[in-house]
């Protein structure tokens, strides 16, 4: 009776030392430092190691270097934008050797000291952290914070290496092109009263406001939380006033959706009677009917630079400590000059 066959051993980095009659040493400095070995060496490893179906036991190396490979990217919402930020930070880990676990706060900033925790207990090597709940949070923090990047926006009062784009003169920048379409009753959908994005972003609609000697900022704010609920709430209240607005500046694009919905249940047309500007360029602006003027925001890229500036702290290499990274203003058909000009 033949007898049951016995499983495979893994194949181990001595077994490719034998396979070349090379030294276990050599061998694992092809494979993890191979600028210390002639090409000709590193390549014959390299051969060995396909040939072989050799892997590395990362779990037992990182153990011995006292690190997990791992970096936690913590962010307020699984929105698609989010989603973006992440996908880019994900790619420029893989080209690093390290792994991205998501954590959602869901704007809770106990939730965000929690994951710091998870970090500086050696669960990870580092922390991206995407849009901060609350500046306190980080302030606050008990314990010693890990490696840190901070992406799309700057922790107020606070020194982190940061990727961030400037959403105050981006705002400015959307407010502004409203402005000069014509449109002098310009209401503002923020985001949440707390988020650091959504005061920059409202403090550029004022700025734009201002310089073109609107006095009407203050009141034409209505608040929203960054949801397509929130913009349909803040719509119907901005066209229940005696005099609507003629443009709308929503502080991101799943809110301006919202506005649009309410606008159109109500009998009205956009861009004819109601522009509506968003912010962000998701992917839905560009799918939406009629698609969506909005600002572009590089969040593929906002995260892809986050994590190689991480992968630069964790090697102990030089970096840039702030990057700002450009954003875009588009235009599509959401805006027009007012159908009536206004007074």
């Amino acid at each position: 009776m033949p007898r049951p066959s016995q499983p495979l051993r893994p194949t181990t980095i001595k077994d490719v030392a034998r396979e070349l009659d090379l030294s276990v040493a050599t061998v694992s400095r092809a494979l993890t430092k191979p600028k210390l070995l002639r090409p000709e060496t590193v390549a014959r490893v390299r051969a060995a190691v396909e040939k072989l179906g050799y892997r590395p036991n990362l779990a037992a190396q990182n153990l011995k270097l006292g690190t997990t490979g791992i970096v936690y990217v913590i962010v307020p919402s699984l929105s698609p934008f989010f989603l973006e930020i992440f996908r880019g930070a994900e790619r420029a880990a893989q080209e690093g050797g390290y792994s991205v676990v998501m954590g959602h706060t869901d704007r809770h900033p106990d939730r965000e000291g929690e994951f710091f925790d998870q970090v500086s207990c050696g669960r990870a090597d580092g922390v991206l952290l995407v849009s901060t709940a609350e500046a306190e949070a980080i302030v606050n923090h008990k314990r010693r914070l890990p490696p840190t990047v901070v992406v799309l926006e700057a922790v107020e009062g606070q020194i982190f290496p940061t990727v961030r784009v400037d959403h105050k003169k981006a705002a400015f920048e959307a407010t502004n092109h409203l402005i000069e379409l014509g449109h002098r009753r310009i209401a503002h959908i923020t985001g949440p009263a707390r988020s650091p994005m959504a005061i920059h972003r409202r403090e550029g609609y004022l700025a734009a406001l201002a310089a073109a000697g609107i006095r009407s900022g203050e009141g034409s704010c209505v608040p929203g939380e960054f949801t397509v609920a929130s913009g349909e709430v803040a719509m119907a209240s901005l066209l229940s006033r005696p005099k609507p607005p003629t443009a709308v500046f929503a502080a991101n694009d799943e809110m301006a959706i919202g506005a649009i919905r309410v606008i159109k249940d109500r009998g009205l047309r956009v861009p004819q009677d109601v522009s509506v500007m968003g912010f962000d360029d998701q992917r839905i602006a560009t799918i939406y009917d009629p698609p969506l003027s909005t600002v572009r925001l590089p969040t593929f890229d906002l995260g892809y630079s986050a994590m190689v500036k991480l992968r630069c702290i964790l090697a102990k290499e030089s970096y840039e400590m702030d990057v700002v990274l450009s954003t875009t203003l588009i235009q599509r058909a959401t805006t027009a000059a007012p159908r009536i000009p206004d007074a």
